[in-house]
């Protein structure tokens, strides 16, 4: 039984994540009013950063324990069991990215430097980078103001924060990469070498038996391995990445239904059908006309639209 809770944000419902779900938010708006203490929770498909400018806290990371003194930065990979006891009156900022957003703009970078960081949950000190915690709060900063606005440039604008900030994070972590690289082939992060591959061929539809052959393990021990780290099945954790991939491409291309269906691997259309509505509760089509009322809408239509899509999840923005 999975013990440990799941959230898109904590204390909100799980649900399905959107392709470019983007939540900015100081550490009082959560941590106030819940005693500043943030239990022990996990985000599926979300990467999280957390800015401490001023205060501290005792950071619980898997099963370690750590001591935070202001100003210092977390990162926070999917799925990754995490909580903190701040001390009252501590600041600074929790960014929350969709994993998926954040390696395409990894992608689009090319630093593949990047993409071995961001597999890994790290703490990093800044006593000594004043000048660093200055640049990543004022990114943060900019990223809180711009992701509430409604104007031209603005996915352009929050997305050169992003990269501002992860690159920041890369140059302060580069020393670790060589660690992290090996570490990731070690028997026990099946779960990230899973999800690696998964990122790679989700698209072939390969069974859960040929993921676990690539990956030298059984299903039964490859099936442990995500219900540990996740709560979920490898298949769950497959059916997820298809969801996502088919939310952004009925979201941001002007493919029909069929051919998102096809560019999936799908060859039976209503099939895919089935899985998108089980999986989100709309049908595809559906899913497309609420979005776009939502992102060309009056401001009432978006609030309506947002509600009639995402009833179970407040307080973020999304691109």
């Amino acid at each position: 039984m999975n013990l440990i809770p799941s959230f898109n944000l904590y204390s909100d419902a799980n649900g399905i994540v959107e392709p470019r779900f983007l939540h900015i938010e100081t550490i009082p708006t959560r941590s106030l009013g819940n005693d500043w203490t943030i239990r022990p929770h996990r985000h599926p498909e979300l990467f999280q950063f957390l800015l401490l400018t001023d205060g501290g806290a005792e950071m619980q990371l898997e099963s370690t324990t750590a001591q935070l003194v202001a100003p210092a930065l977390t990162a926070v990979t999917p799925n990754a069991v995490h909580g903190y006891i701040f001390q009252p009156g501590t600041e600074g900022y929790v960014l929350t990215i969709a994993v998926a957003y954040l390696t395409d703009l990894v992608e689009h970078a090319a630093d593949a430097t990047a993409r071995g960081v961001i597999r890994t949950s790290t703490i990093v000190p800044l006593a000594k980078d004043a000048e660093t915690v200055e640049e990543i709060r004022l990114a943060c900063e900019r990223v809180s103001i711009e992701s509430r606005r409604n104007l031209a440039g603005k996915q352009a604008l929050v997305a050169a924060d992003l990269l501002r900030i992860l690159g920041l994070f890369v140059r302060l972590t580069a020393a670790d990469q060589q660690r992290s690289d090996e570490a990731s082939a070690a028997p026990d992060n099946l779960y990230e070498r899973f999800r690696a591959i998964v990122e790679e061929r989700f698209r072939e539809h390969l069974t859960i038996a040929d993921y676990a052959s690539r990956l030298a393990t059984s299903e039964r021990t490859l099936r442990r391995a995500t219900q540990a780290r996740s709560g979920r099945t490898p298949l769950e954790i497959l059916k997820q990445r298809i969801l996502l991939e088919a939310q952004r491409d009925l979201l941001y291309t002007a493919r029909s239904v069929a051919e998102v269906a096809y560019g999936l691997g799908f060859q039976d259309q209503a099939y895919f059908t089935r899985l998108f509505s089980a999986g989100t509760g709309v049908t595809p089509t559906q899913f497309r006309k609420r979005h776009n009322a939502y992102l060309s809408g009056t401001p009432e239509d978006r609030v309506d639209a947002a509600n009639s899509t995402r009833p179970r999840q407040a307080g973020r923005s999304t691109f």
